[in-house]
């Protein structure tokens, strides 16, 4: 636990996950339960100039249990996943820092919603669904605090910060349309509904 009084310099880092999702023309037949859904899931920095690759050791997804590979880990730049699928499910990621002091991950509880239709228009992809999670580093080495700052963190310039000093994940509960994920996913060519 940090003692308040002892801080000298707080940094944060604000990532988002985001994920985009397509219905497909027709379900998968070759799985026990055909797949309805093209999705992308994805973890990048906030600030756009940041590069995770200085800061992030590895990163892990933890899909649903009826994946194959549930867990899915990556250990550069970009962090993402294509898949399909029938339904939505929570996705725990871990974000394991290139540091030896604490904190040294970061956990990021993501809800992975599919949805069924837009606008009546069943093959169209659904916008862009982004959160912010922020993690902050009280009084942070000389090495991790450049790291911080390469990957996109701040100084800090409030103390009324909360203390995630803990490794569980501060989500800004405000959902934001953004551009697809670097890098898009490919075009999908899809029949226009009669």
């Amino acid at each position: 636990m940090t003692d308040r009084d002892d801080i000298n310099e707080i940094l944060e880092i604000d990532f988002e996950v985001g994920h985009v999702s397509i219905i497909r023309p027709e379900p998968t037949t070759i799985h026990n339960l055909p797949r309805t859904h093209d999705w992308t899931v994805y973890l990048r920095s906030a600030n756009v100039h940041g590069d995770l690759n200085c800061l992030i050791q590895r990163c892990i997804f933890h899909l649903h249990p009826e994946f194959p590979d549930s867990k899915r880990e990556f250990k550069s730049t970009p962090f993402y996943i294509k898949e399909t699928g029938y339904a939505g499910f929570h996705l725990p990621i871990e974000i394991f820092f290139k540091t030896r002091k604490d904190p040294k991950k970061f956990r990021i509880e993501y809800d992975l919603d599919l949805h069924t239709n837009v606008d009546g228009h069943p093959y169209r992809q659904k916008e862009s669904y982004v959160r912010k999670y922020r993690c902050t580093f009280y009084n942070p080495d000389p090495e991790l605090r450049q790291k911080i700052l390469a990957a996109g963190g701040k100084i800090s310039d409030n103390g009324s910060i909360s203390n995630n000093a803990n490794g569980e994940s501060d989500a800004e509960q405000e959902p934001t349309s953004t551009p697809p994920p670097p890098p898009a996913p490919e075009p999908v060519s899809r029949p226009s509904p009669p």
